[in-house]
């Protein structure tokens, strides 16, 4: 049976390794770039960048306050 984050409703994973969070949410320089022209302020462009992210894994966008 296939895990619960790889069925057709995905979701983060409880536990994930060092290697696993670098490998899936590490930025490269387009994604910074993109975030930068596209959210204006510190806070804006992290949450933009934390939106990003978790689409590119599940897919869909999440509201906010349920990323952690």
């Amino acid at each position: 049976m296939a895990t619960i984050e790889r069925t057709a409703y995905p979701r983060f994973k409880k536990n994930i390794s060092k290697k696993e969070l670098i490998k899936i949410y590490n930025l490269n320089s387009e994604e910074i770039e993109i975030a930068h022209r596209s959210a204006k302020g510190e806070l804006q462009v992290t949450n933009f960048i934390l939106l990003l992210k978790s689409f590119q894994r599940l897919g869909y966008f999440p509201k906010i306050n349920e990323i952690s």
